[in-house]
């Protein structure tokens, strides 16, 4: 009896002991299981910041390179910038081989990340800044050929686009392009990814003939791809010559006495859904086309 009495109490015992031992092995299992779900997520995040690098990197030379070709100037400024983005990936390049820690990695990877984005702003700006200034030089040089080419007319009295004596004529249009900051100022550019606001200025000539009283100046700007911009105000106007409707960007209202008038307007928006390529600015006064501009933008 006192025998069988041992016997359960060894077997209670070793019962217990199982049971903590299977207890044990299941906090552990979890522990474990725990500790590769933070080293899981610690890699993928560092494996994503790789790519984010890798991919910035390809899209940011490519973005650059788009602008080769237009200006000696502008062609050094991209090897400069290829020098210093090429100097970046090494610098990357040696942080994936060096660094142990994958904490340290990742936030040096990351600082890396936003370095080289900062670097592709700055020469987008200074790109923008050099197509501008040649712009400039290059629209002096074509405002003073259309000046000779007006007076050229004017001596062999090509004026094919006036249908009477009394039509109005619009005459020195120049297109300028802006974009706008984040102080709310306008300054000029030559990218259409960046442009907010397009100026038409343009000066309707003195006729003594045309009856004075008020007139409507619409100015059609038409993307490269052929499409009208759209204004905000959304005019429609019929074209004397064919009665075809057309949408104008931009209209104004010009109370006319006979003489000179210089006037200007815009297209406007808060969004740059601009492309770049070649821009047709049309001139109507009353319906009438009078003039035809074209400007580019990169």
């Amino acid at each position: 009896m006192e025998n069988q009495k041992q016997n359960k109490s060894t077997q209670y015992l070793l019962i217990a002991l199982l049971l903590l031992s299977l207890i044990g092995n299941v906090f552990q299992y979890k522990n474990n299981q725990d500790d590769v779900a933070v080293r899981d997520s610690k890699i993928d995040t560092l494996v994503t910041v790789q790519v984010e690098l890798e991919k910035e990197l390809v899209s940011t030379g490519a973005e650059l390179e788009s602008y080769r070709g237009i200006a000696s100037n502008l062609d050094s400024l991209l090897d400069d910038a290829n020098g210093k983005i090429e100097a970046q990936e090494a610098k990357i390049k040696k942080l994936l081989t060096s660094e142990k820690s994958g904490d340290k990695l990742n936030k040096k990877l990351k600082a890396e990340l936003e370095e080289l984005r900062k670097l592709k702003d700055q020469y987008l700006e200074k790109i923008d800044q050099l197509i501008t200034e040649n712009g400039q030089l290059k629209k002096e040089n074509e405002e003073k050929a259309a000046a000779i080419t007006k007076l050229n007319e004017e001596k062999t009295g090509l004026q094919s686009k006036v249908a009477t004596a009394s039509q109005l004529k619009a005459e020195y249009v120049k297109v300028a392009s802006f974009k706008k900051k984040g102080n709310g100022k306008f300054i000029e550019t030559s990218l259409a990814k960046r442009t907010n606001k397009i100026d038409v200025s343009l000066t309707i000539m003195d006729n003594k003939v045309a009856e004075p009283g008020d007139k409507m100046i619409y100015v059609v700007v038409k993307e490269p791809t052929g499409k009208v911009l759209a204004g905000a105000s959304k005019a429609k106007f019929n074209v004397a010559e064919t009665n075809e409707e057309l949408a104008a960007t931009a209209s104004y209202r010009v109370s006319y006495n006979g003489q000179k008038q210089d006037i200007k307007v815009s297209f406007e928006t808060d969004e740059r859904i601009l492309t770049a390529g070649n821009y047709t600015i049309d001139v109507y006064i009353d319906g009438t086309f009078v003039n035809t501009s074209t400007c580019i933008l990169r």
